[in-house]
């Protein structure tokens, strides 16, 4: 494999790779070129203790075990928590209705998170309120207990001095509270602002449609269960067109193509990482870890896939197979113009 500073070297003479990798080793940053890196995972899921209790017990310590030296070698590690984590509480949704889920796991998840290096959250998605404003509340207060920045609907936003590099978070959502997606203008606005702040600014999304139907990128809004779940493509170029450099997006629960649009990249779905007891397809099982190198003006040097597999009870493991790098390729190959950058099977 190469090293690191082999990639920025022949990224400098070409243009923007995209390699894919299924091996352990991270790939480290380029501090004498202030590269800033970026590993970005989607929805973690550690099941629920609602209405029975199906969370890991004696392995929770173990479940990133495939991943940590990864995570934990990044400037930043970034994950969609698709889960209140709170101690009791009542369910806010009616649990058994058609596609209604409700998902809880204690508040000491948080340690798991911090241990495996996780810097950054984002709860702004329709699962952080299952429990309502008290599992709400609890989960970001353990959070914060653990060191943990998140971002919310609510307001909150976190930021990162990277070296000489400041970096803000921002996560948007779909549903009628603050940061909705069903009001572009007013995301658009508030990304403004925050690109005025920021050296780098990265705008998460929980959009689009879920399942495994909804494994394509397409520049249309898309639904779940009636709700409006935006326009991934509009919300994306939309973003970086008001000042945002990297966009992540999270919430069909498989994984999508990717895009770099006017030197800005973007990722579609980063799918399912961690789905503690929960069915999984022959998409939604494929994890892909993202390592994202950024120059200090927010455009990207390299991106890195990194190929996981949940297999039962849905943990992420090594893929020897590269099914996510494989898959997002053919993805973004068939839905997107890959201009400005190209794969490399190295």
């Amino acid at each position: 494999m190469k090293t690191f500073f082999e990639f920025i070297e022949y990224i400098i003479l070409t243009s923007i790779f995209i390699f894919g990798l299924c091996g352990c080793s991270p790939v480290g940053d380029d501090t004498s070129n202030n590269i800033i890196s970026i590993a970005a995972v989607g929805d973690v899921n550690f099941g629920s203790d609602y209405p029975y209790n199906a969370v890991p017990s004696r392995d929770k310590k173990n479940l990133f075990d495939a991943c940590r030296k990864i995570i934990m070698s990044a400037d930043i590690s970034f994950c969609n928590l698709e889960t209140a984590l709170c101690n009791g509480g009542k369910p806010a949704k009616k649990y058994g209705s058609k596609g209604i889920f409700v998902f809880r796991a204690p508040c000491e998840f948080s340690e798991i998170l911090a241990e495996t290096g996780f810097d950054v959250v984002s709860v702004a998605n329709n699962h952080i309120r299952d429990f309502g404003f008290y599992g709400e509340q609890q989960t970001k207060r353990s959070l914060k207990e653990n060191n943990i920045q998140y971002l919310s609907i609510d307001g909150e936003t976190a930021e990162f001095q990277i070296r000489e590099t400041k970096i803000i978070f921002v996560g948007f959502s779909a549903g009628l509270r603050k940061r909705s997606i069903i009001n572009p203008e007013s995301v658009f606005n508030e990304i403004k602002l925050l690109s005025d702040k920021s050296d780098i600014l990265v705008v998460s999304f929980h959009a689009g449609a879920e399942g495994e139907d909804a494994i394509h990128t397409k520049n249309r809004t898309e639904s779940y269960l009636g709700e409006n779940r935006g326009n991934p493509v509009f919300l994306a170029h939309g973003a970086i067109d008001n000042g945002a450099d990297l966009v992540l997006m999270h919430g069909p629960h498989v994984p999508r193509g990717v895009e770099v649009y006017r030197e800005r990249f973007i990722a579609y779905s980063l799918g399912n990482f961690l789905n503690y007891g929960w069915k999984l397809n022959r998409y939604s099982k494929i994890a892909p870890l993202l390592w994202i190198n950024l120059y200090p003006d927010g455009k990207p040097a390299s991106v890195i896939i990194y190929s996981f597999i949940q297999n039962r009870p849905g943990f992420p493991e090594f893929d020897r197979q590269n099914q996510a790098y494989k898959l997002i390729k053919d993805l973004t190959q068939k839905d997107i113009s890959t201009g400005g950058f190209q794969f490399s099977d190295q």
